[in-house]
């Protein structure tokens, strides 16, 4: 036999070693070397690591703490941007203050409704009334935001959701292109801490507006890779399920929202400055212990990192990977481009993709417009806030449940359509019970609203489902960030229509219901992507979507 090419390059080599060489050589004909396993990520989890075992529950809790005081902070102003809830006349001997001209000039005299009171404020002399509860209560307490200056009262929630959009483009970009999704979700806590923070120092309007606005930008990054963490390290049959179940958590935060509040109903400042802190604690002692997306790390390259985290999964579910694993990205195979093929794709070059995307960006405006409409226009309900609120952020609970279940056995288009058309509907039976519910309280208007919101929920919570099984792992941040856009541009115009729903409850309730049934109508030309694989490039989940549909089309046949 002779020797083999890489022995001849070295001529010299005195026998001995050769001889040893040799020996070796046979040894290893003995043990046939073992070939690699070229698997992607969700054959690997599937196989080797477990569809959804304890370390990915560990995750999805982990990172889901982060959707608490994203919804803290999103939903705060239904609080410190309330209409205080009445006002009476000051009782001073001061002649200046001119309290008997106050008592003369309303048949009140004071209290009632809220659209009653501010209606008798607005002609009486100034100094002559007080809000019940001090002026610091609320935004609008505090900086007269009444009468002719009461649209201004809807600025800094406008400002905020339009932060939103604008963080949502920034994180989008930043978790898929740079710094990974982990990282992102550290910057975006500790910032959302120290705009919280600062924003109870406001001084005036203009100042708290911009604060919110940098509130709303910080806080963004929070649930794109709350979200993105969560679903791509589960198997796929789990994707719906992880991803209903991490909203629990915003509910969460809504709910504890009242409780916080009402013991400082006195200082609006206060709530700020007790919402700020779970953030920070979030960041020292609980994002250390998140693992970073396996499929992110595989998409930039690190193919090594990826492994190291899906062993570590696989280790805690009493499971060990083969030796001779390889991750691979599947479009490799048949591009030859490998990871970097990946790394240059765009969404808007990419025909599909695009019209994908301006579906889905226009059924969430409508959603995220809806969703955010209702909550905030809660105090325009004849009920007491704190109360409102509560079970509105109930109806949460089994909106998430209920969207769970369904998102187990029924397709993702036809969830999404129903849901947004039941909200819509809801909201426009709300017009039936507004006339009567203005000076008396209206349980069925109630009742039906948190149906609408409910509905509403579930149709906001399965969108964001929806657009990460739509999308590719080298885009679906930035996917979920354009979507997450759409959902705050929707939002940062409802605060408007509270405004205007403070004089005419029924046009905000028909504003509501035209939008939501409109937005479930565009759902249904996505393509449907129950049981679908997710996909790591762009290229790839085309060429895989047209064999899936030939598939589909030869088998009818």
């Amino acid at each position: 036999m002779g020797q083999p090419t890489h022995y001849q390059s070295h001529p010299n080599t005195k026998s001995t070693l050769r001889g040893a060489m040799d020996n070796e050589e046979e040894t290893t004909a003995e043990v046939p070397h073992e070939e690699k396993m070229e698997l992607n990520v969700d054959e690997i989890i599937e196989r080797y690591v477990g569809s959804f075992g304890l370390p990915q529950l560990l995750q999805v809790v982990l990172v889901s703490f982060a959707w608490v005081f994203d919804s803290q902070n999103t939903l705060v102003t239904i609080f410190t941007d309330a209409q205080p809830s009445g006002w009476r006349c000051k009782t001073s001997a001061d002649p200046s203050l001119s309290s008997s001209w106050c008592m003369n000039n309303t048949a009140s005299g004071g209290g009632g409704n809220k659209g009653q009171s501010v209606g008798h404020v607005c002609g009486l002399a100034a100094g002559s009334w007080e809000w019940i509860g001090g002026n610091s209560a609320t935004t609008i307490g505090e900086w007269d935001l009444i009468c002719h200056r009461k649209f201004l009262a809807a600025i800094p929630t406008s400002l905020f959701f339009i932060g939103s959009i604008f963080g949502c483009a920034f994180y989008g970009r930043l978790a898929d292109a740079w710094l990974g999704r982990k990282k992102t979700l550290l910057l975006a806590c500790i910032l959302t801490s120290t705009t919280t923070f600062l924003t109870s120092f406001s001084p005036n309007i203009w100042v708290y507006s911009f604060l919110r606005f940098a509130n709303g930008f910080a806080r963004s990054g929070n649930g794109i890779c709350c979200l993105v963490l969560s679903t791509e390290v589960v198997g796929r049959k789990w994707r719906g399920q992880v991803g209903q179940y991490g909203f629990f958590f915003f509910t969460a935060g809504f709910l504890s929202l009242p409780f916080i509040a009402y013991p400082a109903r006195t200082q609006w400042r206060y709530l700020y400055r007790i919402i700020s802190l779970p953030p920070l604690v979030y960041t020292l002692f609980l994002v250390p212990l998140v693992s970073e997306s396996p499929r992110w790390l595989l998409v930039r390259g690190k193919n090594k990192e990826a492994l190291e985290v899906l062993q570590k999964f696989a280790g805690w579910n009493r499971k060990k990977l083969p030796n001779n694993i390889e991750l691979i990205i599947p479009s490799q195979a048949t591009t030859g481009t490998g990871n970097e093929g990946g790394k240059n794709e765009n969404i808007w070059t990419t025909r599909w993709a695009a019209k994908r995307m301006i579906t889905m960006m226009l059924f969430g405006f409508g959603v995220g417009f809806v969703y955010y409409g209702i909550q905030l226009n809660a105090e325009n309900l004849n009920f007491n806030l704190y109360l409102t609120v509560i079970i509105n952020a109930a109806m949460e609970i089994p909106a998430v449940f209920i969207g769970g279940i369904l998102l187990g056995f029924t397709d993702r288009r036809l969830l999404s359509s129903l849901s947004a058309i039941s909200a819509g509907v809801s909201c426009l039976l709300c017009i039936i019970f507004s006339a009567a519910s203005s000076t008396t309280s209206s349980w069925p208007q109630l009742t039906i609203e948190a149906i609408g919101f409910m509905a509403a929920s579930i149709a906001f919570n399965v969108s964001y489902i929806y657009c990460v099984e739509l999308f590719p792992t080298n885009v679906r941040n930035f996917a979920v960030s354009m979507l997450r856009q759409s959902l705050m541009l929707g939002a940062s115009l409802s605060p408007l229509l509270v405004v205007v729903g403070r004089l005419s409850p029924s046009l905000s309730f028909a504003v509501f219901g035209a939008l939501a049934i409109v937005s479930g109508t565009l759902s249904v030309w996505l393509p449907e992507t129950k049981n679908a694989p997710l996909y790591e490039t762009l290229k790839q989940q085309e060429e895989e979507e047209v064999k899936r549909r030939r598939l589909i089309q030869n088998t009818v046949v």
